[in-house]
């Protein structure tokens, strides 16, 4: 995918590797390289939010521009601090690419929860709460049933033994893939007490299995690969 991306961006003002590296550390040269760089890195970022539409619900197309033109900008700022680590062992424009990339990924993210509340979360009224918990295509109906008794027990274990803090964490960081820094804004926390919580949600969940005579061993075997 990021090889037929960097395809369709196209290509700024024909460089070598060593021309970018003399350009951008040259006092005559720079701002023109700059230029051609950060236009580059603008059609990179603008294609790839395009291809992220699940997760833009919160952007208008004016946001969506400016928050393309604002992640090439930090990229560049990057890119100038760590031209030292550029080795040559790819195109410049690629490595190049990879910054506003990893940025983009970062903050779409982030993003996608930045409105979501703990209530939503775990309130009576949200989206099936386990919907991660689907089984995921047992061969024969012995696997499938001990799968679904156990899916039963998890959701249970959750919802009566785990704080709602806990289980927050849990379903947040592990299930809906929250990024530990938001999960710990909206428990008004920091991450490393969002550690302890996943921490402690782990083991209530482990030891509640347990106490219903199922080991981990079990667990991983009814769900691992036929």
């Amino acid at each position: 995918m990021d090889a037929v991306m960097i395809k369709e961006v196209g290509l700024c003002m024909p460089r070598t590797n060593a021309e970018w590296l003399a350009d951008l550390r040259s006092n005559q040269r720079q701002a023109e390289a700059l230029a051609d760089l950060r236009q580059y890195l603008v059609r990179a970022v603008t294609l790839y939010i395009e291809r992220q539409h699940e997760d833009l619900t919160f952007l208008d197309a004016s946001a969506s521009q400016h928050l393309a033109e604002d992640l090439a900008q930090e990229a560049l700022l990057q890119i100038q601090a760590n031209l030292d680590t550029f080795r040559g062992e790819s195109k410049f424009t690629t490595w190049a690419y990879r910054f506003v990339i990893n940025m983009a990924a970062t903050e779409l993210r982030l993003s996608r929860w930045r409105n979501v509340s703990l209530e939503s979360v775990i309130g009576e009224n949200e989206e099936p709460l386990f919907a991660f918990l689907s089984d995921p295509g047992a061969r024969d109906p012995e696997t499938a049933t001990a799968r679904s008794q156990i899916i039963t027990l998890i959701r249970e274990i959750i919802n009566e033994e785990l704080t709602d803090r806990q289980r927050f964490a849990l379903v947040g960081v592990y299930f809906n893939e929250m990024p530990m820094v938001e999960v710990a804004r909206q428990l008004d926390t920091t991450p490393n007490n969002v550690y302890r919580l996943l921490h402690e949600a782990r083991k209530k969940l482990k030891n509640g299995l347990r106490r219903r005579y199922y080991s981990e061993a079990d667990v991983l075997a009814i769900f691992g690969e036929p």
